[in-house]
C-alpha cells in the first residue's frame, strides 16, 4: 500500500498493483510539459483527468475579484483533475501549471470510468487518494480559518517538508522553486508579511533560503512555533491578537 502523507499526496500508480500498472498505463494518452506550462486553466472545456508520471505543478483558482489562492501541490503518482469527474461542471474549476518539466498520463472521464468498473483495485485506489486530498483541504481550510498567521506559515512549511523535503547535511531541503508570492498565497498572507517572516526564522536559524528553496534546519523548534497557539494553559483564555503578539516577540528573540 502506497504511504500516505499530510500534504495531500498519495502515488496513485504505487498503489496499484504491478500486474495491472501497465494495463492502465496502456490505456492512457501521454503528454509531456515544460516548466512553467500550463496543463488546463479555470474555465477551459474539462473531458479528461490524470495521473501525474513526472514532476511537479502547481494548482491555483483566480476569484472573480481577481485573487489568486493555491489550491494544492502535485507531484509524480498523484491524480489531478478529479473534480472534473462528478456531472457538476463541464470546465475546469482550477488552473494547473507545471513546476518543473513534467509528463502527465491522460484518460478521458468515460475511460477513467471504464477502468474503474474492470479493476476494482484502481477504484479502491482512486477513491483513497480523493479521501487523502479531501483531508489536506479541510486541514488548509482550518489552519487558514483559526491559526494567525506566523503559526500558518510555520505549519505550511512542515506540511511541505513532509512530502517534498530532501535531506541536506543542513537540513531538509523543500525540493520545490517556489516564489514567496506563491508561499504567501498557499497560507493566505500577504507577500510582504511571508518574506519578513521567512527572514525571522532564518535569523533564528531555523531555516535557511538556497537559490529559491528551503531548508529547515530545526524541525522540531519549528513545529514548537507552528503549534504553539494551540496548547494553551488550562483555563486560560488567549485571543487572537494575543497569540500573534506573541509569536512575533519569539521570532524576534535571538
Amino acid at each position: 500500500m502506497a504511504p500516505l502523507s499530510r500534504s495531500g499526496h498519495l502515488d496513485v500508480l504505487a498503489a496499484i498493483p504491478q500486474e495491472h500498472r501497465k494495463l492502465v498505463l496502456a490505456q492512457c494518452g501521454l503528454q509531456r510539459f515544460r516548466k512553467g506550462e500550463i496543463i488546463w486553466r479555470q474555465g477551459d472545456a474539462a473531458p479528461m483527468c490524470g495521473i501525474l508520471g513526472e514532476g511537479k505543478a502547481v494548482s491555483e483558482y483566480q476569484s472573480s475579484r481577481g485573487r489568486v489562492v493555491i489550491t494544492g501541490l502535485w507531484s509524480s503518482g498523484d491524480l489531478i483533475g478529479a473534480l472534473n469527474l462528478g456531472a457538476c461542471s463541464d470546465v475546469h474549476q482550477m488552473t494547473v501549471r507545471c513546476l518543473e518539466s513534467s509528463l502527465l498520463h491522460t484518460l478521458s472521464i468515460d475511460q477513467f470510468y471504464a477502468l474503474v468498473r474492470s479493476y476494482p483495485e484502481v477504484a479502491e485506489t482512486a477513491v483513497r487518494a480523493l479521501s487523502v486530498r479531501l483531508h489536506w483541504f479541510n486541514h488548509l481550510t482550518l489552519e487558514l480559518g483559526t491559526q494567525p498567521a506566523f503559526e500558518r506559515v510555520c505549519g505550511m512549511l512542515l506540511a511541505l517538508s513532509e512530502h517534498f523535503a530532501v535531506k541536506t547535511a543542513d537540513g531538509a531541503l523543500i525540493d520545490l522553486n517556489l516564489t514567496h508570492a506563491t508561499l504567501a498565497a498557499m497560507v493566505g498572507v500577504g507577500r510582504p508579511f511571508l518574506t519578513m517572516t521567512l527572514r525571522q526564522l532564518e535569523q533564528r536559524g531555523h531555516v535557511r533560503s538556497v537559490r529559491r528553496r528551503i531548508v529547515i534546519r530545526d524541525t522540531a523548534a519549528l513545529r514548537a512555533l507552528a503549534f504553539q497557539a494551540q496548547a494553551p494553559r488550562r483555563g486560560a483564555k488567549i485571543s487572537s491578537g494575543t497569540r500573534v503578539a506573541a509569536a512575533r516577540r519569539a521570532a524576534a528573540m535571538p
